[in-house]
Parts: structure tokens; sequence; C-alpha cells
């Protein structure tokens, strides 16, 4: 199959890989569209992929084959041959403390696709049954490729435990943030504020999020956003200052919930946040039960019902897209913050 594939130096290639074979209890997806995630571009700097790897996991295609044992499974969910699926693209031990929980994300043994296993920048993948969804008919394949990151944004505020009427400060205008301002709003924050450092990342906030968006070259104090936030939502990550702006923005006794990758230990004001007994979470993909204990469907089923509603606001987050072939500019293009990119999609 055409894949994108890691050389030996660390860089990704348009090559060549086998077809994945279909085992039991799985499917095997044709896959129409991967979206290229922050995280992504994080290992691309880094060329921290192994040698042969095939990256990618915001995938989205449709059911090509069926494994043994797994048809009455699919079938008991409506699923077939031909169905078009989002991928969860995560694999559990399935028996630990925190997978009997439903949080897999904290299972010792945890793999995600196009992380740790081979992903979804291919024509084929194959993934357990239970880790495929349905998408409905009306939502476009590439707002589709959103279902991921709306999953990941879904799964902070349940973190957070976010109670209607709060503010929330979002820091950083990317996909993960903008998708968490429109999911804060949905869940009935009262207020929602985006400090992005790029106008196009402020414009979406806007447009598409429905928040206030502000610029990162003034202080929080500067734009009268000291102590006012019950939550702050940290999604940059990298080497940015985040974690002590977000100390500033909330009010005594806030929460700060941290989605950004950091590659060095990030700079923190431990002073402001003991004299305001801040609490600290960390927020890591999504689990198939609420983690604040409210009953109900897991991140990547409400993900997809978002979408469902509210897929032809969301759509315009897709701002690029390159076919497989091209995946080399895809990821130069994505690197590239002044091209304007809120989500790219590579299309297989």
């Amino acid at each position: 199959m055409r894949a994108a594939v890691v050389d030996a130096d660390g860089r990704i290639k348009a090559g060549v890989a086998p077809d994945p074979e279909v085992g039991p209890g799985e499917v095997r997806i044709e896959i129409e569209a991967c979206g290229l995630c922050g995280s992504d571009l994080h290992t691309y700097h880094d060329r921290s992929w192994a040698p042969g790897m095939i990256p990618g996991h915001e995938i989205v295609g449709r059911i090509e084959s069926i494994g043994p044992d797994a048809r009455d499974t699919l079938r008991a969910r409506g699923l077939d041959v031909d169905a078009r699926v989002v991928v969860e693209p995560l694999v559990a031990c399935r028996h630990c403390f925190a997978c009997e929980a439903g949080r897999e994300p904290i299972c010792p043994d945890l793999k995600i696709a196009g992380v740790h296993a081979s992903g979804g920048f291919a024509e084929y993948i194959t993934v357990p049954t239970d880790r495929v969804y349905p998408v409905p008919a009306d939502v476009p394949t590439v707002a589709a490729a959103l279902c991921e990151p709306l999953a990941v944004a879904l799964h902070a505020l349940d973190r957070a435990d976010l109670q209607a009427g709060e503010r929330v400060l979002v820091l950083g205008g990317g996909a993960i943030g903008i998708l968490c301002a429109f999911t804060a709003l949905r869940a009935g924050a009262s207020e929602v504020v985006v400090r992005a450092r790029y106008d196009h990342q402020q414009a979406r906030a806007r447009d598409i999020a429905g928040a206030t968006a502000y610029d990162t070259e003034t202080s929080i104090r500067e734009q009268g956003l000291e102590s006012r936030f019950d939550l702050v939502l940290e999604t940059v990550g990298g080497s940015s200052e985040t974690l002590r702006e977000g100390v500033r923005g909330i009010r005594p006794g806030g929460r700060i919930v941290i989605l950004g990758l950091f590659d060095r230990n990030p700079p923190l004001d431990p002073l402001g946040a003991l004299v305001k007994e801040a609490t600290l979470l960390w927020s890591s993909v999504y689990s198939t039960q609420r983690c604040n204990g409210e009953p109900g469907p897991g991140d990547f089923e409400r993900a997809v019902q978002i979408l469902d509603e509210a897929w032809d606001v969301l759509r315009h987050l897709v701002t690029h897209q390159f076919p497989l072939q091209d995946i080399e500019n895809a990821f130069a293009s994505a690197a590239n913050k002044h091209e304007g990119v809120g989500k790219l999609v590579v299309l297989a």
C-alpha cells in the first residue's frame, strides 16, 4: 500500500508499506483522510519517530474487511463492510485498574496508532472493532477528521469538571485551542477568552468558536484578564511560558488544565499558584467513560454527536488539504505558522 514512512534519518517520506492483515476481533479500514496533529509536528521537528513508522492518528475511512469473530459484534452496532467510520487510535491492556475504570489514557501499556504503532498516513490500517465509530452520512470526510482533536477537547473539560457559568481562558489558538473554546461555550461557559499569537488564530477563535480573542503581544495584566478565570486550558506546550500566564489568569481557587506537549520543564510561578491555591490538572487524549463521574457516552462518541450537529461550523477549521504522496510538503506547510494553517488534512 501507499504510505508515509519514516526513513532511517527520522524524516517522513512518501513510500510503500505492506498491507496490514486483519486479525480476530479487528477490522481493516480503507483510510480516506487523516488529520495532521500538533503532536505530529513535535515529533517531526525532533525526528524521534522509529524508522519504518507510519504516523497519523486522526483517522476517518471505510470498513474494507472484517476479521474472524468480528462481524456479529460490528452488526450489533449497526456497522458492516463499507460503513464510514472514525478511528479511536488507542490500544490498551484492558485489564489494569485504569482500563477497568474507562481511563485508557493512563494505562501503563497504552499504545496509540500513529504514535507508538503504525497509523493513518497510509491507505489502510487495522484496528480493534470497538475502536471504530460510525460517521453520520451528512458529515464531510475532512470534517470527520476533526473527531479525534474534538475528543481531546471534551476530555480536557471533563478533567476540569467545567460548570455552567464559569469563565474560561484558553492559551493557544491552534486546532486544539479553538476546539477547547468551542466546546467550553457549548458546555455552558459564560465567557471564553482565547490568547493566540497569530491574527488568523484569533480570527478563528472569534468566527468558529464564538470566543473573545486577544493577541499575546500584550500581557494578561494589560488586557485586564488577571485573576479573572475559573478555568485555564493550556494548549501550547513546547518551550512556552504559558503556565505563568495561566497562574496570572485564574482567580483564587481556580484550575489549570494542561494539554500542551512541553519539550522542556516549563516555567511556573509556584508562589503565585500557592497564594491562589491553584489546582493543576493534566489531560491526555480521551476516555471511553466520563472521567468526572457523569453517566453517558465516552469522549469519541460525544465528539461524533457534536460533529453531527455542528460540522458546518467546525469544517472551517480545516484550511489545508494535501494528498498522501505530498506528505513532505504537508508537514512543511503545517510547520510554517505564517501559512495560516488551522487543521491540515492528508487525503489518502
